[in-house]
């Protein structure tokens, strides 16, 4: 090529190719850099889609303590459509998805933590591999600001957001069998308004009743926001913790947490974790 290039435009060429190997040299590592693109657009297209379907948008049927009611009227709960149809089939449920998310290293402290260190080979990455699914779907599924999702190495119910600004959010998600089957929780009396709490409640595809919790998490004021449901056999929660050190409290809404758990792919990585358990069955305490 450079044999029709002139003396001078071949030395053009070389110090132009020479800064952008300078500027490529001083980026942020990949690694820090794609997953955070990736789940920005996979969010923005998922807002995208939510704004094209009429049925997500609105959870009629939603109490908010206070004298207040969420706008769709009526007394009782909706239906919440799931925000897209591309379902996995089980066997893709434990696939590694893309981007690689770098699991946060927790030192084993707990007896669930010890005893996920010592499993076999096969099944510790049978649950890495789900956690990493659920990392890249929850980012779609949950708005910006809640940040990046990883995985916490040791704990499979366990996940970490960190927002742009370096706040951190605990989120769980738990699938685990349940004692009794109890299904949804109610709505708490109107006392939880008086602790500036909301509640909120829907039915999920498949006629699932939903139940979700906005409750004051420590004497700052901040709030975690959680939504439980029974599934098959299996009591479900997903939930965002508060940033203690940033006071800040968890940035998501109850409405939010019960369109994302509506969606397809979310309920097909339920059905997963109910069919193939990875959590301790629930014990359930008399007369508690």
């Amino acid at each position: 090529m450079t044999a029709n290039m002139s003396e001078e435009d071949c030395r053009s060429a070389l110090l132009v190719r020479d800064a952008m190997e300078r500027t490529v040299a001083e980026l942020p590592s990949s690694l820090d850099l794609v997953p955070a693109a990736v789940a920005q657009g996979r969010r923005r297209k998922a807002r995208a889609r939510l704004a094209l379907a009429a049925g997500i948008a609105c959870v009629a049927g939603a109490v908010v303590f206070g004298s207040l009611t969420l706008p769709a009227g009526g007394g009782t709960p909706t239906t919440v459509r799931p925000a897209t149809s591309g379902t996995p089939s089980p066997h893709e449920s434990v696939k590694e998805p893309e981007p690689y998310r770098t699991p946060v290293h927790v030192e084993p402290t707990s007896d669930d933590e010890r005893a996920m260190a010592q499993l076999p080979p096969a099944e510790r990455k049978r649950r890495a591999q789900f956690q990493q699914q659920v990392a890249v779907l929850l980012d779609e599924l949950l708005p910006d600001t809640v940040g990046l999702i990883r995985p916490v190495d040791l704990a499979v119910s366990r996940y970490q957001a960190e927002t742009k600004d370096g706040k951190v959010f605990p989120v769980i998600f738990s699938v685990r069998p349940s004692g009794d089957g109890s299904g949804a929780r109610p709505c708490p009396s109107a006392a939880l308004a008086v602790k500036g709490g909301s509640c909120a409640q829907a039915t999920l595809p498949g006629g699932i009743k939903a139940t979700s919790l906005s409750t004051v998490a420590d004497s700052t004021g901040t709030t975690a926001t959680e939504v439980h449901f029974f599934y098959g056999h299996s009591d479900v929660v997903l939930g965002v913790v508060p940033d203690a050190k940033a006071r800040a409290s968890a940035p998501v809404t109850n409405e939010e947490l019960l369109a994302a758990v509506a969606d397809s792919r979310f309920l097909e990585l339920v059905r997963y974790a109910d069919e193939h358990p990875m959590e301790k069955k629930q014990i359930s305490v008399a007369g508690g």
